[in-house]
């Protein structure tokens, strides 16, 4: 049988152009940081923003942090160069890397980039975003005092507290008493309470770092379980944006995912499906596969419409970490008992055109997702 060619509407991105110059300048400037007057972007990996701005401070530059429309890692401005701190892990310095690279081409900006190591040590950058993740872990519990100072909540550690919410802590905060704020330059963490139970809140974490962050959780929980006796059941609710792939669907749409498909399988003629116990999925409309996806930027119309014809609602890039996290969990600490409640909104319909160029216009989606998680953990 002869070869099936790709046409170019098929292999070609889901982004235009004109929406891979929208997407990136919202990411990357802001009002004090117009892109016409940005020629250089420095993007430091495994930096925290504290040790950025402390370099910067001993450069003697002028520096300002960029006021941005849609802010997630702090970003500096001196003269005409952007300083990017990144901190989080793998996946974010690769969706930079390819944002950053598809602009220049697509805007025409002959910007001139550089991804760079910590202390110019590629082994260093690595081992600092397993590093960070551990310290953010261990201030939370603070299991001796030799972690006292990084401590998160100064009200005391999280070790009695089994349930956990993933996702911006601005949108739990609009549906749930916030009991105390967490100090940390890693992630946003807060204690709310949902129901008069304390349940702790990390804001949104990025691809390989949710797996990270959560097998350092199960680690320290384990060790609770054996000193005290007691198994625990732990809640590892998620909520967040996911591109929609069904043509019934809108944004702001509610997608419960009971299945992940890889990237990386896509072209099997029957890709594994690594299945996610979903609590929240029961009795729900768009519950299904969603494929793990590593790139916004260069998704393409062929790629998202094979996995739709292999069976997936949805696409989002942190639900396979999650997953493997869990499924490590369960076989490594026969004590614990993870289950994971996931409910995510539609922003954006690429098989349609329509990309996360363009905002949401409320914020009703991500309300309606949250709402559904206080309203599983109070039942």
């Amino acid at each position: 049988m002869a070869a099936r060619h790709r046409t170019d509407a098929e292999s070609a991105r889901v982004f235009s152009p004109a929406q891979i110059t929208a997407y990136a300048e919202a990411r990357l400037f802001g009002e004090n940081a117009p892109p016409g007057e940005i020629s250089r972007i420095e993007l430091h990996n495994g930096t925290l923003p504290s040790q950025l701005e402390r370099r910067l401070q001993g450069s003697d530059l002028q520096y300002e942090r960029v006021r941005q429309r849609n802010p997630r890692e702090p970003i500096y401005r001196a003269g005409n160069t952007l300083f990017i701190p990144q901190f989080s892990g793998f996946g974010r310095r690769q969706r930079y890397e390819e944002m950053i690279g598809a602009y220049r081409e697509a805007a025409g900006h002959h910007l001139d980039f550089a991804s760079m190591e910590l202390q110019d040590d590629p082994r260093r950058t690595d081992q600092s975003y397993e590093n960070n993740a551990y310290d953010f872990v261990a201030g939370l519990f603070v299991p001796d005092s030799s972690y006292e100072g990084r401590r998160v909540f100064a009200g005391g550690g999280i070790a009695d507290i089994s349930t956990i919410i993933f996702g911006p802590a601005a949108a739990v905060a609009k549906q749930a008493g916030v009991r105390e704020r967490g100090a940390s330059e890693y992630l946003d963490a807060q204690i709310v309470d949902v129901g008069g139970k304390p349940v702790l809140n990390i804001s949104y974490v990025y691809a390989d770092q949710a797996g990270v962050i959560i097998d350092k959780l199960m680690r320290e929980y384990n060790a609770v379980a054996r000193s005290t006796g007691r198994d625990r059941d732990i809640g590892l609710y998620f909520f967040g944006r996911v591109g929609g792939l069904l043509p019934s669907m809108a944004r702001h749409d509610l997608v419960y995912p009971t299945g992940v498909v890889s990237e990386t399988d896509l072209m099997q003629r029957h890709p594994p499906v690594y299945p996610l116990r979903n609590v929240l999925a029961s009795g729900m409309v768009n519950r299904g596969k969603n494929l793990n996806s590593t790139s916004v930027i260069n998704e393409t119309v062929e790629q998202l419409a094979r996995a739709r014809h292999k069976g997936c609602m949805s696409v989002d890039m942190e639900l396979q970490e999650v997953e493997q996290a869990i499924a490590r969990a369960e076989t490594r600490f026969p004590h614990l008992h993870p289950y994971a409640g996931v409910v995510l909104y539609v922003s954006d319909l690429p098989l349609r055109s329509d990309t996360l160029a363009a905002e949401l216009d409320s914020d009703r989606g991500e309300r309606a997702a949250v709402g559904k998680i206080i309203t599983h953990i109070t039942r």
